[in-house]
């Protein structure tokens, strides 16, 4: 059961971690560039409505292309890992919903640098 619920923290989280992003670092938003201080679109000269919206784009186009499954994955393992490491903690919920919603960080972070990696597409 904990690694069902990580897996719907680590979807859900994954959003927020990309809002977070879009004013911080930077998020690729298909067909449009990157959108972030360190990008070419700047989040700071939209309306919040419009980067909500933008990065709701990103979220869904990238995670029908393979993030829906990734992230569900991932949150599954670290909600297991920390449900057996933490079984006798009275904040075991807690520490479940810690590592699913941190294990959706990573996947959020390789896409904001795929770029520096593989080069410009």
């Amino acid at each position: 059961m904990d690694a069902l619920k990580g897996s719907a923290i680590a979807l859900l989280f994954s959003f927020l971690v990309a809002l977070v992003f879009a004013y911080t670092f930077r998020i690729p938003i298909p067909l449009a560039g990157m959108l972030g201080p360190f990008g070419t679109l700047s989040p700071y000269a939209m309306s919040f409505t419009e980067v909500f919206v933008s990065v709701f784009a990103a979220w869904l186009f990238f995670g029908i292309f393979g993030g829906f499954l990734i992230l569900p994955i991932l949150g599954a393992i670290a909600g297991h890992w920390a449900s057996r490491r933490f079984a006798q903690a009275k904040r075991k919920n807690r520490m479940v919903t810690f590592y699913a919603s941190i294990s959706s960080v990573i996947p959020v972070t390789c896409l904001s640098i795929l770029d520096y990696i593989i080069g410009p597409w």
